[in-house]
């Protein structure tokens, strides 16, 4: 979990230090830099922005280099800079306890960032390889082999298509073909078994946002290939047409999710035909909520493995992408699993109802997910070098003090401040 941020040069935030807690509300005008700082958290874990990959998107104007540092909850420090070039080119700087790092995937597996906003909306109708993206990030933070074998399969797949361009094709393909296919059955492999654990859980939050649709709505996942076949057997049969349009039509990367809706497999449409704009929300909510679930999960049964982070949740602008029903079941999920959540809204008032949420739970005897055990404690013990302005650890007793585990912050045309949450009782 992250108990501090500190933004610099990123967007309309000049400087931002911020010591967070384990929900973190941010309030503030259109165009104040609510969304930036949820770019920021993103931006430390992807490599990129949501809303723009190219970094002179993103530094702030009339500057040559914008920074992201945090320290996580055990005292880890994770860094990423970006610095622009003359041409506005840029280079990335990433460090782990001040250690150079070369490959933005070493953040990204101790910080999983599960983001719902506006434009991600639309994920449903943007063709399959953002659909398969919802897929590959779950089996990149729960299965550890998954990266190294997508990274493969990308590079062969890569020279292929650029033998099926040349004239010496023919006699090398057989060979690459041979590789690229052995990757691709593995990363099958992963992926079926990832939506194995996956579809339950998103049936059931069908359920829960949609219930006039809960025996209607299907996901299914498609490997891109004849898996019965084998990815070798169908390239051989394919190959005169591979080399006439200069790419490799099928494989692992032509894999696919859909959520489609009707009775029976001919009468089956593809739900974004089907649904209304305000019922697709609901929808992806539903794959996004379930993936938290899904990855929340396997990180809670193989803590080691995984170093013990915490899942990330960014929410932009909950009030607008979700509806008061949709809120409260996205709050009483999230607040159920050992994750860390930054939500954005243009009104402060959300903040009451993760009070009284927190509150209701306390009182019931449900004990929070993310409470380190005893054990824990004493095989992580707090770093020397740990502040005050640190996040607090949870309570055991709670003490009424449900607004300790809640930071609020307002921004105003880029600068951020601490709102001190008072007690209403």
């Amino acid at each position: 979990m992250l108990s501090t941020l500190r933004v610099h040069q990123l967007r309309n935030i000049a400087q931002a230090d911020l010591a967070l807690s384990q929900y973190n509300l941010i309030t503030g005008a259109n165009g104040s830099g609510k969304t930036s700082l949820l770019e920021a958290v993103f931006l430390l874990s992807r490599g990129k922005t949501f809303r723009h990959h190219e970094p002179k998107r993103y530094i702030t104007h009339h500057t040559n280099a914008c920074t992201v540092w945090a320290k996580t909850q055990d005292g880890t420090a994770l860094a990423i800079q970006k610095q622009l070039d003359a041409a506005n080119l840029a280079t990335t700087i990433l460090r782990l306890n001040d250690t150079p790092l070369t490959a933005q995937s070493e953040l990204a597996k101790r910080l999983p960032v599960l983001l719902i906003d506006p434009a991600g909306m639309t994920v449903l109708e943007e063709g399959s390889g953002a659909r398969r993206q919802l897929l590959d990030w779950l089996a990149f933070h729960v299965k550890p082999t998954f990266h190294n074998e997508w990274l493969a399969y990308q590079r062969l797949l890569k020279q292929r298509n650029a033998l099926l361009k040349s004239a010496r094709c023919a006699r090398e393909l057989a060979a690459w073909d041979q590789q690229l296919s052995q990757h691709a059955a593995r990363l099958h492999e992963a992926r079926q078994a990832v939506f194995a654990a996956w579809h339950p859980l998103f049936l059931a939050m069908v359920a829960q946002l949609l219930p006039a649709y809960a025996d209607r709505i299907k996901l299914s996942y498609s490997a891109g290939f004849d898996v019965s076949a084998g990815l070798f057997a169908v390239l051989q049969s394919r190959i005169d047409g591979d080399v006439e349009l200069g790419y490799t039509r099928v494989g692992a990367h032509r894999a696919d999710v859909s959520v489609t809706m009707g009775g029976t497999a001919q009468q089956r449409e593809q739900a974004s035909n089907v649904l209304s704009r305000g019922e697709k929300k609901l929808l992806i909510t539903a794959l996004k909520l379930s993936q938290l679930q899904l990855i929340c999960q396997y990180r809670t049964s193989q803590a080691a493995a995984f170093d013990g982070a915490l899942p990330m949740v960014l929410i932009d602008d909950i009030d607008a992408e979700l509806d008061e029903r949709a809120v409260e079941v996205f709050l009483d999920v999230a607040l159920a699993l050992p994750c860390q959540l930054f939500i954005s809204s243009l009104q402060a008032g959300i903040a009451k109802t993760i009070i009284a949420k927190l509150k209701v739970k306390h009182a019931q005897g449900t004990s929070f997910q993310n409470q380190p055990s005893q054990e824990q404690i004493s095989q992580n013990p707090p770093s020397q070098d740990s502040t005050a302005q640190d996040a607090p650890p949870l309570s055991q007793s709670f003490d009424g003090q449900a607004q300790d585990l809640l930071k609020v912050f307002t921004v105003h045309q880029g600068a951020v401040s601490a709102v001190q949450m008072m007690n209403d009782e």
